[in-house]
């Protein structure tokens, strides 16, 4: 085994991911033959999830130039959104580049983290620990203008690896949780047999409405 298979696998043994539940993947559920890029989308909206209230900012991420993008990100730019959360007291609490893909019926979000600047001031070592991770969501868009996301479950597919009804490639961490590690393609046939099951996605929703400073 090489020097980058063993990095890659020890990196994986330290992952920090399914710890909220939601589905998290090593690689994007879309391919740039699937983006589809709303405008009506940008702007500043009021968030709300369960009791949980907040904001979230949707911009351009061609228009962006305040952070580094990869290399293959940065080949479909114009296609990608920069989501910036706030909470209630008007903090960050977090930053992700995003993806809108229609994959069968369905429109999905891709998320994927951006790096703070007090992360990128940690130790290198310690950062190499950590692999950054896609996370989907289903997108339903709302008659009023607004949207809700629905994350995809991770125990609904960690159910079908258990029970040998679904073959997928995904590695057991330390934790003996399940790290999704499939290819693009595996995760779209995934979505399109199972998009329509209830379990797929999480009962929790966040709904983005208007702010009215728009």
């Amino acid at each position: 085994m090489n020097l980058k298979k063993i990095f890659l696998l020890s990196t994986l043994i330290f992952l920090l991911v399914l710890i909220s539940g939601c589905l998290t993947t090593l690689h994007p559920i879309f391919t740039e033959r699937d983006l589809v890029y709303k405008s009506e989308l940008t702007g500043i909206w009021r968030t709300k999830d369960n009791n949980n209230e907040g904001s979230a900012e949707i911009s351009s991420l061609a228009k962006e130039k305040s952070i580094e993008l990869p290399g293959k990100i940065s080949s479909i730019k114009d296609k990608g959104y920069l989501v910036t959360y706030k909470n209630k007291d008007g903090n960050v609490s977090g930053i992700y580049i995003a993806f809108l893909a229609r994959i069968g019926k369905h429109l999905y979000f891709d998320y994927y983290p951006v790096s703070k600047e007090a992360e990128k001031k940690k130790d290198e070592f310690y950062m190499q620990h950590f692999v950054k991770m896609h996370t989907p969501y289903r997108v339903d868009i709302l008659k009023d203008g607004g949207f809700e996301l629905s994350q995809l479950e991770g125990s609904y597919l960690d159910q079908l690896i258990e029970e040998k009804k679904i073959r997928i490639h995904h590695e057991l961490n330390s934790d003996g949780n399940v790290v999704i590690t499939a290819s693009t393609e595996e995760l779209q046939q995934y979505i399109l047999k199972y998009g329509d099951d209830p379990g797929i996605i999480r009962k929790e929703k966040t709904t983005f409405s208007r702010s009215i400073n728009e």
